[in-house]
């Protein structure tokens, strides 16, 4: 669905623009240390008062104030600290700006307040495009907003959940340590395909029944490929591997056996394998507690996010549209895409 997948909404182009180039004016971002980003920034921020200002921006009136008069002194636009805050805790809900993204943020606030000046200035506000394109910043500040509060409340899932979550998952994080076997099964340097593999198969099963017996997997791999004339012998130890990291049909063995047990001899499309486990162990819940609460997040995020688009059916003219196709079901990937550059 394209709402949950393919839509960049407001929040994450802003957050972007802070670590990416300024549109604005075409800078990037200075990363320079300050004050509050080289001696701890917390510190530094809580000597500014609530209602003393953290942005002026000087030449830029409020809205309704312009000086029009000969001599009239030049307005200024001032943000204090409070409304600063309360913007970054619009930006980004239930999380903290690091001290070189507020440094960002401020500065590009202001250029976008001097940018604002000027359209109204101008009139651009007072134009009927200028109205249809706030309304869809509105439809996509919201979409937005909503879309991050519902991140926010699933953030921290309940002890309960998570302990459901890894039993209903316990077989995901199994850990089977193993080596391999690995037997190609043609070689591009000699004629005669069929004879090969039948060469190789054999030498499977001296491998098979060489690990069986215990002997070094090493050693078995090297006197497979000697017996085909093959250099190179790839190494056997494959480390830790979950069931993810196999194919199905090999995983459902390899997972089924006990340590110091062998596989059978795995044909795949190029080669035959063939597996020792090792050992087998199960990665502890409170390893997995963080990627277990964020895979929560994203499935109650999706599942209430889908239920909320599936609530309303949409007709669509296809006098006007026309018939429907996969293209035409895709939206702007972004706000900036629907303006000219």
């Amino acid at each position: 669905m394209w709402v949950l997948t393919q839509l960049v909404l407001v929040g994450g182009i802003t957050l972007s623009l802070l670590q990416n180039s300024n549109p604005a004016t075409g800078k990037k971002p200075d990363t320079t240390p300050t004050a509050s980003t080289a001696k701890g920034s917390g510190d530094v921020a809580a000597t500014v008062a609530p209602a003393q200002p953290v942005i002026t921006v000087h030449g830029v009136c409020e809205e309704g104030k312009e000086n029009t008069a000969p001599g009239a002194s030049a307005c200024a636009k001032v943000v204090t600290r409070e409304q600063f805050e309360s913007l970054m805790k619009a930006l980004n809900p239930g999380q903290e700006f690091p001290a070189n993204a507020r440094n960002n943020l401020g500065k590009l606030y202001a250029e976008y307040l001097t940018v604002e000046a000027a359209t109204r200035k101008a009139g651009m506000e007072d134009t009927d495009e200028f109205r249809e394109f706030m309304n869809w910043m509105r439809v996509l500040a919201a979409t937005e907003y909503y879309r991050r509060k519902l991140q926010e409340k699933y953030r921290t899932p309940s002890q309960e959940e998570i302990d459901a979550y890894y039993r209903e998952h316990l077989a995901e994080y199994e850990t089977a340590k193993l080596v391999r076997v690995l037997i190609p099964r043609e070689n591009p340097a000699t004629p005669g395909k069929d004879e090969f593999d039948r060469k190789a198969r054999d030498a499977a099963n001296a491998a098979r029944e060489s690990l069986v017996k215990g002997l070094d997997p090493t050693e078995v791999q090297k006197n497979a490929y000697a017996t085909l004339g093959l250099e190179a012998p790839p190494p056997v130890d494959l480390g830790g591997r979950r069931r993810k990291d196999l194919v199905t049909d090999e995983a459902a063995e390899v997972f089924s056996l006990k340590a110091g047990e062998v596989t059978q001899i795995q044909t795949e499309p190029r080669n035959y394998v063939v597996y020792k486990v090792l050992s087998r162990e199960t990665v502890p819940e409170d390893d997995l507690k963080k990627n277990i609460s964020g895979q929560l997040m994203e499935r109650k995020f999706r599942e209430t996010m889908k239920s909320v688009v599936d609530s309303a059916s949409v007709d669509l003219n296809e006098r006007y549209f026309g018939p429907p196709t996969p293209d035409a079901s895709e939206p702007p990937r972004s706000p900036h895409t629907i303006t000219s550059h």
